[in-house]
């Protein structure tokens, strides 16, 4: 216990440094240094058996050097010579990048039958986490109670940046985070592998079997799963990809488990979750629900629509554009769930009254009073005047840059040119190192550039602002448009979309690079429909950077007091800070649930199943290799006697959410027995809150995993340096 001085005079009270609201008994992503805070005792009894050092220990190995940060989700180490172990969609992206309509690894899969074969995976990197440490004294340094909140944002900036100026070197990234909304920050420092190479990647007819259909849905009968592994050079030390580099060398890797587990049993998740808002006020709830979210999923719904039309063009097509259908896909399908459980548990009522109960507490006495009573009335009025801007500030810095690279650079010349004729001190920080990134980009834009299919996504953005209500409306697109409606208005946005799309002045990597060298004065002479756009537009995105800016500025001081009244109203409990893409426990147990009435759901499904949803086509088309092995009842040492089959998929109460994607799922000894996939369709909204009856972590078992890499990938070489525990019935290495 100790005491944090926050700027505005505030003194808490905090356990292990992280104080947020344990509502439910297995609710929680938790720093791992705040593991001894849990309890342990309740914990144990479920079958928990290792002590808080051996999942964070910074003075030895612990499971912490075990799990990664790869691409967007996590990886964890599972032998002594570098194989990771991740989810099949965290990998699409490399695999799609990799394939060709001649070697398709998207549809067939890629198995290397050696080493020699892994295939070196562009783009990717593995981060390990070396350290981790509590630097809020730091930050904080010279933050005083006067300051206004820009004086005291530009103070911890000023402080972040010295630690993480001393830390950076080549191949190691620093980072100062934010917990709690600025009422504590740590920094983590990861040592950033690029030499990282795809060794077992399953064909998608297994790695993302039951498709959209199935996502987010139980029962469940997907290995989503894929093996790379993460190369060093002589010394252990990350480097780019050389021929005489060599299997990285973990602190710790994980053991694996085939004993399985039952309905009860405990498990553990560590991982790399996303971002959560599970402490968020009210009135923030409300902007969410009833503007973000529908605008979420509007704009998801257009561009997949575009994506998915081009995509029938022919394969090539088809694989190029799989990546972005997935992600958008799955992004829809989570907001659409977030949607649904936040009404069907009223949960912007909730919160209201949560926060009325919040406002009594803090209206009882002169010193909570003093502490805290503006916190929730100026929150409030802040959110009230942020809300109508929702749409404008959403789509316009998406306008062309999110469906057309090529004409986004185009756009950052145009605000560089703008930019230029500003004074220095009003001039956008960001934008030099935007155009450096852009410019140095431009050889590669024109690749396989598909104008058609940028026009109509294009258009879809168009389409959106156009739908939105009375006191939302995005003014500068109606502007654009001249107040047209109906068959006009969509006439004049394909027009628009065209011009924007195929301006001559960047319609080769030459003209494009020439857009940076002229003067706003020389683009305006132009006088070309697309440069003229971009130019009325750069001050609207310019205005809304601004916008959204201020208000984090302003709301980001009023949510750390606003969180701290929320601890002292419950007597400074323990409380775990919000997802941040930062290293996370949760613990849980597997166990089934029922979705609605007249309906439950066991805990597990096997491979019988895999095989009765086998229609031939996708996205159920299993592939003949694993109905062959069902029907052979070629189990090898995966059979699961309780269950009667290989098992596949099962449930856990683990708290998770995106990010999480490729974590381990472990027992109560640290052994991994499955990788997490997937949250169930009932849990969505998670990113507000969690319910233990409703939601539900969805996993691979080790034992699918482990079937497929073995009996149809002949991947045999990979067992080799596997360890499996003794109580697996398997010998310590096989």
């Amino acid at each position: 216990m100790y005491k944090r001085l926050i700027a505005g005079g505030l003194a808490l009270v905090l356990s292990s440094g992280c104080f947020f609201t344990l509502t439910q008994a297995e609710e929680g992503m938790w720093l791992p240094d705040t593991v001894n805070t849990l309890p342990l005792a309740k914990m144990r009894a479920k079958g928990f058996t290792l002590k808080p050092e051996d999942i964070y220990n910074p003075n030895g190995p612990s499971l912490k050097d075990a799990i990664v940060i790869i691409d967007g989700g996590t990886g964890e180490f599972i032998s002594p010579e570098g194989l990771l172990l991740t989810n099949h969609h965290v990998a699409f992206d490399g695999i799609a990048s990799l394939s060709t309509p001649e070697k398709d690894y998207v549809a067939h899969g890629f198995v290397a039958k050696n080493r020699s074969e892994e295939l070196p995976t562009p783009g990717y990197t593995v981060q390990v986490l070396d350290i981790m440490k509590d630097v809020t004294a730091e930050v904080l340094a010279g933050v005083t109670p006067e300051m206004t909140a820009e004086e005291r944002e530009e103070k911890i900036a000023e402080n972040r940046k010295k630690i993480i100026d001393a830390q950076t070197q080549p191949n190691r990234q620093a980072q100062v985070v934010e917990m709690n909304s600025g009422l504590q920050f740590y920094l983590y420092v990861y040592d950033v592998f690029p030499d990282v190479r795809m060794v077992y990647a399953p064909p998608k007819d297994i790695g993302y079997y039951g498709g959209d259909p199935d996502n987010f849905e139980w029962p469940r009968h997907c290995g989503d799963f894929t093996f790379f592994r993460v190369y060093a050079n002589k010394d252990n030390r990350p480097a780019a990809y050389a021929k005489d580099n060599v299997p990285y060398r973990p602190k710790k890797y994980l053991t694996i488990s085939l004993a399985g587990y039952k309905e009860g049993d405990f498990t553990m998740v560590m991982g790399y979750p996303g971002r959560t808002n599970r402490y968020r006020e009210a009135a923030a709830v409300e902007t969410s629900e009833r503007v973000q979210i529908p605008l979420l999923i509007d704009f998801f719904t257009g561009q997949i629509a575009a994506l998915e039309e081009a995509a029938k063009t022919d394969r090539k097509t088809a694989l190029a554009l799989a990546s972005q259908i997935f992600g958008l896909s799955n992004s829809l399908k989570a907001y659409q769930g977030a949607q649904r459980t936040l009404r069907r548990v009223q949960f912007l009522e909730r919160r209201r009254k949560e926060e009325a109960a919040l406002a009594q507490f803090i209206a009882g006495t002169p010193e909570n009073q003093s502490k805290y009573g503006d916190v929730i009335p100026k929150l409030t009025k802040l959110n009230e005047e942020q809300r109508p801007f929702v749409p404008t500030d959403f789509l316009l810095p998406r306008i062309p840059g999110f469906v057309s690279q090529v004409a986004g650079v185009a756009s950052l010349a145009v605000a560089r040119a703008l930019d230029a004729e500003k004074p220095a001190s009003e001039r956008n920080p960001q934008l030099e190192a935007q155009v450096s990134r852009a410019k140095a980009a431009i050889p590669n834009l024109f690749r396989d550039r598909n104008a058609s299919l940028e026009q109509q996504r294009l258009v879809a953005l168009f389409e959106l602002a156009d739908k939105q209500p009375a006191g939302y409306r995005v003014a500068f697109l109606d502007r654009q448009f001249e107040g047209k409606t109906g068959e006009a208005r969509a006439a004049a946005q394909r027009e628009l979309a065209r011009h924007i799309i195929e301006s001559p002045y960047y319609s080769t990597p030459g003209r494009l690079q020439v857009l940076f060298e002229l003067s706003a004065a020389q683009l305006r002479a132009l006088d070309d429909p697309g440069i003229n756009f971009l130019l009325a537009l750069a001050p609207e995105n310019d205005a809304a950077r601004k916008r959204t800016e201020r208000f984090n500025t302003e709301v980001t001081p009023l949510r750390a007091r606003y969180i701290a009244a929320l601890a002292a109203s419950r007597g400074n409990q323990s409380f775990y800070p919000d997802a941040n893409r930062t290293l996370r426990f949760t613990y849980g147990e597997v166990k089934g649930y029922t979705p609605k009435d007249g309906a439950t759901y066991r805990y597990y499904t096997t491979l019988f199943g895999v095989v009765e949803k086998d229609r031939g086509v996708e996205p159920f088309a299993a592939p003949q290799a694993v109905i062959d092995l069902y029907r052979r009842k070629d189990h090898g040492r995966y059979f699961e006697p309780r269950f009667g089959d290989v098992p596949v998929n099962f449930l856990s109460t683990n708290d998770i959410i995106g990010g999480n994607s490729g974590s381990p799922i472990l027992n109560g000894r640290g052994e991994i027995i499955g990788v997490v996939f997937d949250g169930n369709f009932e849990g969505l909204g998670n990113d507000f809150l969690y319910d233990y009856d409703s939601q539900r972590t969805i996993s691979v078992d080790i034992r699918y995993v482990l079937f497929l890499t073995e009996k149809m990938a002949g991947a045999d070489y990979l067992f080799k340096e596997m360890t499996f525990a003794p109580a697996s019935g398997a010998a310590t290495r096989r």
